[in-house]
């Protein structure tokens, strides 16, 4: 890598980072985390110097403006013109541009999003519906020619609604792009691909990168990366029992399902190696967390230590291995 790209992506970062804090969502694991990212390399401390440098235009909006505007969930016509008015004040030089790349002020700047834990049904304007995850953003981009749904990150579920013109839905995540069918589905951005799953009509996966698409029919299920698709498994419905408010578990290991259970929280659960491998089993709320954390600790030999309120450790019980 280059000196030049190098730097681009540390100030990329640098930006990342700073629209985390505006948007008050940062809480005691991503202060954690930038802490150790400035410390890395004195590139990143520089980088991060001349953001809050940056002709004064930044520190010149308060944060709690920022993190008011930020914190918005309704994308409404406000939010947007405030959003622009920031990338004004980011400066001109290539900064502006930078920040609307990163991925944090995409999700920002999203037309729907939810918070951790939070769950949403909007109608989509053909007449369909999409249901959001938690922790999931998405643009809507209805056109003359198709209609777009961009999947930013977290999961969705889509019933899909005919067009009197014919225009196809699409979904594109970062892996590539998804025609349905006529089709009730469901699409979840994992780290490096995506994974759909089919309840009724059929898809068609297109990687981004790749030049063969793969149908995928009711009953069944698929992973997706830039490159190609997985070959087709079968339908695990479990998987979209947050549609119910629940995690549904049949005998997974306890490390995956406090994975799982992590997504509806705020702050980082971690599990301790010593009981990764303990089996979970049961029928569980998202809506409230710290319930399902004392279930575990009745049904299996484990203890929850706490450095800070917002960071949990389950460990073994004492006196257990």
């Amino acid at each position: 890598m280059t000196e030049g790209r190098r730097l681009d992506a540390v100030q990329r970062a640098a930006l990342q980072w700073q629209v985390c804090f505006w948007s008050g969502d940062a809480g005691e694991a991503e202060h954690r985390d930038f802490e150790a990212w400035l410390a890395s390399d004195e590139a990143h401390r520089r980088a991060w110097q001349r953001l809050q440098r940056a002709g004064g235009r930044l520190q010149a909006l308060p944060a709690e403006v920022a993190g008011t505007v930020l914190r918005t969930t309704t994308a409404g016509n406000a939010r947007r013109r405030t959003l622009r008015a920031l990338l004004l004040l980011a400066g001109t030089g290539g900064t502006a541009a930078l920040l609307r790349e990163t991925p944090a002020w995409q999700l920002a700047s999203a037309d729907e999003r939810t918070a951790t834990g939070e769950r949403r049904e909007l109608r989509l304007p053909d007449g369909g519906l999409l249901t959001l995850n938690t922790a999931s953003a998405v643009d809507l981009r209805y056109g003359a020619t198709e209609r777009l749904v961009r999947l930013l990150a977290g999961e969705v579920f889509i019933v899909t609604a005919p067009d009197a013109t014919g225009r196809p839905f699409v979904v594109e995540t970062p892996a590539g792009r998804v025609q349905a069918l006529g089709t009730r589905f469901a699409l979840r951005c994992l780290d490096a691909a995506t994974r759909v799953q089919v309840f009724e009509g059929a898809v068609e996966l297109r990687p981004r990168d790749g030049s063969a698409a793969r149908r995928l029919d009711a009953g069944f299920q698929g992973l997706f990366d830039t490159a190609a698709a997985a070959a087709p498994e079968a339908l695990d419905e479990a998987a979209a029992a947050w549609m119910r408010g629940l995690l549904v578990a049949e005998q997974m290991r306890l490390d995956d399902f406090l994975v799982e259970l992590a997504r509806y929280r705020r702050g980082v659960l971690r599990c301790d190696p010593a009981v990764a491998g303990l089996r979970v089993s049961g029928v569980f709320p998202l809506a409230d967390t710290d319930a399902v954390l004392r279930s575990l600790l009745r049904a299996l030999p484990l203890r929850i230590t706490r450095a800070t309120r917002w960071w949990l450790t389950v460990e073994p019980a004492r006196g257990r291995a």
